[in-house]
């Protein structure tokens, strides 16, 4: 509809609210079959094809709903009722001498009162609808996608199937979290006074150290509970050398080494370190995965551990028998 305060300006109804739109220049705007359009001020009036007679109103920019068809409302126009359309399938309703287009949903719904502006709450007979106080009336509105209506607290939120078909339960401390018992991927936590479900993404697990829930991979979530006390310590696994754990909150937690490495433990007993699995035998600290033996002298043959590795049996001992000086 056009502004009547501005002949180069009109109004565009987007998302159930007028915007105010702007002709282009050296046009004006016009009503022609009950539209706005913007054309020449110097070009001659089109001639309207409406039979309908003009119905006078007294306040500019006023509304009313069209009894006669569900998906039109008229507005005052320069003193006179002009018939507008809805956008897509949406309809006009009218609540407390305020008119609005709606979805079909909203408009269906029983009309009633509220009191708090902007609370919500769950529509009582569709587990996909929430509702809003506008204007001191409930209106309706639906969760996305697969999402229900969840209330928790005083608010009403959309959740997943699973979370919204949860049981409810108290719970006293916020962003407090937990593990559930018979779904090894799912975890609560604690969000306005009740436990809400969610899902570890990646295919991870919930594992549950101190006082937290945290998703880890299946590995680190089926390794047995056991306890350190030096925080950030590494260490390699004798069971599986791809493997490390890492001191994390009182326990032990798995990690695993880069596709082709290995964990290996230095010589200075420090952290573990994950190496390429082609140069790990070359480490002498490969000792430090075993027991420690009894200290023994040691005597250089002026060969490097790589060769003396790649020696059968008879020629170590033929060796030692030289550096000793006894027989065989």
């Amino acid at each position: 509809m056009c502004n009547s305060s501005s002949k180069a300006s009109y109004f565009q109804c987007v998302k159930s609210a007028w915007q105010q739109m702007t002709c282009t220049a050296g046009t004006e705007c016009r009503t022609v079959n009950n539209k706005a359009v913007c054309a020449d001020p110097n070009a001659p009036v089109e001639s309207s094809t409406s039979t309908e007679t003009k119905v006078a109103c007294d306040t500019n920019n006023s509304t009313m709903c069209d009894a006669s068809d569900k998906s039109a409302f008229y507005m005052c126009t320069d003193k006179f009722w002009t018939k507008m359309q809805c956008d897509g399938a949406n309809v006009c309703m009218a609540r407390d001498g305020k008119t609005a287009c709606v979805d079909q949903a909203t408009a269906d719904a029983p009309v009633l009162p509220c009191t708090v502006a902007n609370a919500t709450q769950c529509a009582p007979d569709n587990q996909k609808i929430f509702q809003i106080c506008i204007d001191d009336y409930w209106t309706n509105s639906t969760c996305a996608d697969d999402n229900y209506c969840l209330l928790r607290g005083d608010s009403a939120v959309c959740v997943d199937k699973a979370t919204a078909n949860a049981p409810v339960l108290p719970c006293t401390t916020a962003k407090a979290t937990r593990c559930i018992d018979g779904a090894p991927q799912k975890y609560q936590f604690c969000y306005d006074g009740y436990w809400s479900n969610s899902t570890c993404t990646d295919n991870n697990y919930c594992l549950f150290r101190g006082e937290s829930a945290l998703c880890v991979d299946k590995a680190t979530a089926e390794a047995p509970v056991q306890p350190c006390t030096k925080a950030n310590a590494t260490r390699c696994v004798d069971e599986d050398e791809l493997i490390y754990q890492l001191c994390y909150d009182g326990f032990w937690s798995n990690s695993t080494c880069d596709t082709g490495n290995v964990c290996r433990m230095p010589d200075t007993g420090k952290n573990a370190v994950c190496m390429d699995k082609d140069e790990a035998y070359l480490s002498i600290t490969m000792s430090t995965l075993h027991e420690p033996t009894p200290f023994r002298g040691t005597i250089s043959m002026g060969v490097s551990v790589r060769d003396a590795l790649s020696w059968g049996p008879s020629v170590v001992l033929g060796a030692l028998a030289i550096a000793f000086g006894v027989g065989i």
